[in-house]
């Protein structure tokens, strides 16, 4: 197979351009009225979100005791080196959908400030 020579060389290069193409005016042309903004069409979200299951573990049982502080694995990799990533099946380790407002209200202010119990020892300075 073989491509004909000619159809692969271009021609010559000119000092002139060839085709001269749309001449610059001496003041704007008027166009045609703005078309409307552009409308760009996504895809709906999904209703909820699908909780993660997969944690990471040095074995079932500690990914499944520390499901809350452990390294998420949910495409079942991603694990730290002597880890191993595990589907824990259980409720526990699915935290409930965020709600708008805190559910635990935490601890409140009081009006004066609450003393704190004296130290029970006195600091130590060590020198050298």
């Amino acid at each position: 197979y073989g491509i004909a020579i000619p159809k692969c060389v271009s021609a010559s290069p000119t000092a002139a351009p060839t085709d001269s193409g749309p001449q610059p005016t001496d003041s704007p042309t008027l166009s045609s009225k703005p078309t409307s903004a552009p409308v760009i069409k996504t895809a709906e979200p999904s209703k909820a979100p699908t909780p993660n299951t997969f944690f990471c573990g040095e074995t079932y049982q500690d990914a499944e005791q520390n499901c809350f502080t452990a390294t998420p694995c949910p495409n079942g990799v991603g694990c730290p080196a002597g880890e191993s990533c595990y589907g824990i099946a259980i409720p526990k380790c699915v935290s409930a959908s965020p709600t708008a407002a805190p559910t635990d209200a935490g601890p409140q202010p009081t009006d004066s400030p609450t003393l704190s119990p004296k130290p029970t020892f006195a600091p130590v300075i060590k020198t050298a």
